[in-house]
């Protein structure tokens, strides 16, 4: 089935990220790493929404459309509270993450401990 993502604006860590989003459902949060950009989840993203669920790519901070971090911080516990920052931004309560092998484990890993706890 041919799927066009939505592109849209969220505000979260004090930041304005532009999100890639396709389907509906719970939440498939798809965080992308260096070098890649939130179109690395292109060919995801259509399975996701084939099965029910609402993939969501943000150009995480410093890769445009999004902002740059103005206080120049892109460390793992600057890109994990992003990734909490946009779930709650969107008032989301089902939340699976996807992050490819170029992406620092330790974002994932903190949402997971957040979410699995509460």
């Amino acid at each position: 089935m041919a799927h066009a993502a939505n592109v849209r604006l969220v505000r979260a860590s004090n930041l304005n990220f532009h999100v890639l989003e396709m389907g509906t459902g719970p939440l498939v949060l798809c965080l992308h790493g260096f070098p890649d950009t939130a179109h690395s989840f292109r060919h995801q993203m259509p399975v996701l929404a084939d099965a029910g669920s609402r993939g969501v790519a943000p150009f995480m901070r410093g890769y445009a459309p999004s902002e740059p971090a103005p206080d120049g911080r892109y460390e793992s516990a600057a890109l994990s509270g992003d990734a909490l920052a946009l779930i709650d931004a969107g008032q989301l309560t089902s939340t699976g993450l996807a992050a490819p092998g170029t992406f620092l484990a330790p974002p994932p890993l903190a949402c997971l401990r957040r979410f699995s706890a509460g």
